[in-house]
């Protein structure tokens, strides 16, 4: 799951090591606190996160193809529920103030 930045499907995961879908969420959820599934969410929003602070050019829509998200609005939507605040207004209050950061060409 790290080598593919959480962009594994969990069926196919569990296939690759040889479990049940429902063996391999037990095991996560006792080794990590979670399930699969979040912590693959979590993972592609952290490769995100990660992109726009080191300042990937193109647009939002362009990071959210680039991590794995099917569109910009499924991007969005991830953003909004772990981070409470949309992608473009996480980048206009908190971008400025990450060190080392530069901005993305255009954000919208």
């Amino acid at each position: 799951m790290t080598e593919t930045h959480g962009h594994v499907p969990v069926a196919s995961l569990a296939t690759d090591v040889g479990w049940s879908r429902q063996h391999l969420g037990s095991r996560f959820r006792r080794e990590f606190g979670l399930p699969p599934k979040l912590i693959s969410r979590v993972m592609r929003l952290e490769q995100a996160r990660g992109r726009l602070i080191n300042g990937t050019r193109g647009s939002l829509a362009d990071v959210a193809a680039d991590c794995g998200y099917s569109d910009q609005a499924h991007f969005n939507r991830d953003w909004l529920e772990f981070t409470g605040v949309p992608p473009s207004r996480w980048m206009a209050e908190e971008l400025p103030f990450v060190q080392g950061a530069t901005h993305l060409a255009d954000a919208s």
